[in-house]
């Protein structure tokens, strides 16, 4: 291992008040992506790309149905993360190389329907990561920040986990100390 890091603990419990409310915006960025990822697969045939982005949406699903489970929807907002900023190089590198705009009344409409696709590939795919991270902060301060960021909400008073806390799984974890002990040498005995 190059970086030494703990282990992410288990991120289990109920879900809060605040991560319920926003079950509902949850659900719409996933049918959204879902969305997404067939027309990629049917316009564009890209094939490889939709396959990755059915296993993140597949991963944001699972969180709904284990019961909101915190872990699983971090590890949907991380890849979210990922693919979004993945989708969103290739389509700055096809804009910056193309001489056609974006969207024009002059080519057809499926060159306009094509783009705009294009276009809602990374939109809908980033749309995951604040939400999950909002929701993330929310479990780390217990359920008892005031409200946090989000849809209809105002910002949270609460204090931020520390970053000990949120590797190990928040609530009461036990200290971890990197580099702790003495050091040996390959060969010495």
């Amino acid at each position: 291992m190059i970086i030494p890091m703990p282990a992410m603990g288990p991120m289990g419990g109920p879900p809060t008040p605040y991560a319920l409310a926003r079950r509902p915006w949850v659900q719409c960025i996933l049918v959204l992506q879902s969305l997404c990822c067939l027309a990629r697969m049917v316009v564009f045939l890209d094939i490889m790309g939709a396959f990755l982005m059915a296993i993140m949406i597949a991963v944001g699903f699972c969180a709904i149905r284990e019961d909101f489970n915190v872990q699983l929807l971090c590890y949907w907002g991380l890849m979210c993360l990922i693919n979004g900023s993945f989708d969103l190089v290739k389509l700055i590198d096809v804009l910056v190389k193309s001489h056609m705009p974006l969207f024009s009344s002059k080519f057809s409409q499926e060159y306009n329907i094509a783009n705009a696709i294009a276009l809602s590939i990374p939109v809908t795919t980033l749309l995951g990561v604040p939400l999950a991270w909002w929701i993330y902060r929310d479990w780390a301060a217990g359920g008892e920040a005031d409200q946090l960021p989000g849809p209809g909400m105002r910002v949270s008073q609460g204090e931020a986990p520390n970053e000990t806390s949120s590797l190990l799984g928040g609530r009461g974890s036990a200290q971890f100390t990197a580099f702790e002990g003495q050091g040996r040498r390959l060969g010495s005995g």
